[in-house]
């Protein structure tokens, strides 16, 4: 193989991240003429009168008629070429390599009144549609796609009660007139849940969620028992727990994965002695992150109010802070720091891997107090989103700020999609009292930041901001409770701000004098946001074990 000059092959890499078909074409030279010759493409979406009398049915249940995220009709793109492979479109957006998506939002009343097919048009020049690329005429080459009826029943687009066409195919060419049409022909069916016998599975209503947020809300959790749970000669008969809150995307379902391990006995002496209940932190405006804010409503005050008390009460649970721990990795990472923090007389000890930005001055690569745009740094320079670490120097970037949030827009220009800038948005931002919707820190289609909400609105949940305001508070519950690991490599950049918490922790440790005693921030070196997990589970394991094993019998 040629040896390349290391300074290429770093401008090679770079490029190979930050271009991609969905970026705007370069600017032609001055004193050219352009003209746009690409003829319009058109793209009908029917939805079928069986798939309208199946979402009336779904409409019409308690809760699900009206509701803060409003239905649209999406289209969504893969590339039948390239890194993505045989992908079902339906699992976009795509860090990996973004691709094509566009929508147009749908009355609710309309579904409700249709006596025939509805047929919506997407196609180029079409009034209300959010796409990207902007336009369908400019799409080349091959592409699977699958319209989806969004009803904003839950986060993301695949939820139960959605409803769907077949994956159609169709070859683009950017110098003819392409038609395509989609039949949205039948709904997503709710998977069923996994049955093991140390696992189960509950749900219950809140009454504090559904009187803030104006709609039915409940509880949800798996539930996984260590062997000796149900051993009647058992030395203990209450227990310690772990609440497990999962990371973007993921919700109680991830109970199965630890009640496989509890139940494996080549895992019996690297397993704690306690009951592991795994949250469901989704609601549709996204992961909530057991935030009490003022568009998912009081997560956090329902979770240890309500729930936490009936979860003990109805297994057996040890009620006490010294049996009661936390543990989550990335959105989920954040979300048990920020537990561990407004809730210390509720939980022991946290448990934290790779958190979604613990300081707002290091959101990833954006800084929210100063730049004045999350797409572009000083420079114009497109800032990284996602990247794939290729060496201790050498990354290839995936996907930029700018292409991730151009997909948002794409599915909910409202920016209630509950991806995951949206998502952060919804936890953070106030309420906009003319639309209930939240209101926007940050300009999804241009990237321009609001630092009027910012600093409102956001500044609160900035956890080393916390920390430098209320240090005599906040100090000695991290340098007690909280064990946080991030590698230096992190997908989504998160490392920085990790290292800017330490940083200030460190100052307040020394000022007020305090020691360590049981927490710690570390990051690792070479380790990613995927293989933090391994690390911290080989470090964390054995002492959840004893923690769990000096918890009260009760």
């Amino acid at each position: 193989m040629l040896a390349m000059d290391p300074n290429l092959l770093v401008v090679a890499v770079t490029m190979l991240g930050i271009v991609s078909p969905l970026q705007a074409a370069p600017e032609p030279p001055a004193g050219d003429v352009v003209v746009d010759r690409s003829p319009s493409d058109s793209l009908t979406i029917t939805i079928a009168p069986s798939t309208l009398d199946a979402v009336r049915k779904t409409l019409g249940r308690p809760g699900n008629r009206a509701g803060v995220v409003r239905p649209r009709v999406l289209v969504l793109f893969g590339e039948m070429d390239g890194p993505l492979g045989e992908v079902d479109p339906l699992d976009a957006p795509f860090y990996r390599r973004p691709q094509p998506i566009r929508s147009i939002p749908i009355d609710r009343e309309s579904l409700f009144t249709a006596t025939e097919p509805l047929r919506l048009e997407l196609g180029d020049d079409v009034d209300g549609v959010a796409s990207v690329p902007d336009r369908l005429a400019d799409l080349d080459g091959g592409f699977r796609m699958r319209a989806v009826l969004d009803l904003g029943l839950g986060r993301g687009h695949a939820e139960p009660g959605h409803a769907i066409s077949a994956i159609t195919t169709h070859e683009f060419d950017e110098s003819a007139a392409d038609a395509v049409e989609l039949v949205i022909e039948r709904t997503i069916d709710a998977e069923p849940r996994v049955e093991l016998d140390n696992l189960e599975w509950v749900e219950i209503p809140s009454p504090l969620l559904t009187s803030s947020l104006g709609r039915p809300v409940r509880h949800r959790a798996g539930v996984a028992f260590p062997p000796e749970y149900h051993d009647l000669d058992a030395d203990r008969r209450f227990w310690p727990v772990v609440y497990v809150v999962p990371g973007f995307g993921g919700d109680e379902r991830g109970a199965e994965t630890w009640a496989r391990l509890l139940s494996d006995p080549t895992m019996d002496a690297s397993m704690p002695p306690a009951v592991f209940v795994v949250l469901d932190p989704e609601d549709p405006l996204g992961h909530h992150g057991f935030v009490d804010g003022d568009n998912v409503g009081p997560r956090g005050t329902a979770l240890v109010e309500e729930f936490i008390p009936w979860l003990e009460r109805r297994f057996r649970l040890v009620p006490d802070p010294s049996a009661r721990f936390l543990l989550g990795h990335s959105s989920g990472g954040w979300s048990t720091i920020w537990l561990q923090l407004e809730h210390p007389g509720t939980f022991g000890a946290c448990f934290s891997t790779a958190p979604d930005p613990v300081d707002f001055t290091a959101f990833g690569t954006v800084d929210l107090l100063r730049d004045r745009t999350i797409h572009e740094d000083e420079e114009g320079r497109p800032r990284p989103s996602h990247r794939r670490p290729l060496s201790p120097d050498l990354d290839h970037v995936l996907m930029t700020v700018a292409e991730e949030t151009a997909m948002e827009h794409a599915l909910a220009p409202d920016g209630t999609s509950g991806e995951q800038w949206s998502t952060w948005n919804a936890m953070f931002s106030g309420r906009d009292p003319r639309t209930g919707r939240p209101l926007m820190a940050y300009d999804l289609r241009s990237g321009e930041i609001d630092p009027g909400i910012v600093r409102r609105d956001w500044l609160r949940f900035d956890i080393t901001d916390r920390l430098r305001r209320d240090p005599e508070g906040v100090a000695p519950i991290l340098l007690e409770r909280v064990r946080l690991l991030c590698g230096d490599r992190d997908c989504y950049y998160l490392e920085e701000a990790v290292a800017r918490l330490a940083a200030e922790l460190a100052r307040s440790q020394e000022r007020l004098g305090l020691e360590a005693t049981g927490g710690s921030i570390e990051i690792v070196p070479g380790a990613t946001h995927d293989t933090i997990v391994g690390h911290a589970m080989r470090r964390w394991l054995p002492e959840l074990g004893e923690l769990a094993g000096r918890a009260p019998l009760r």
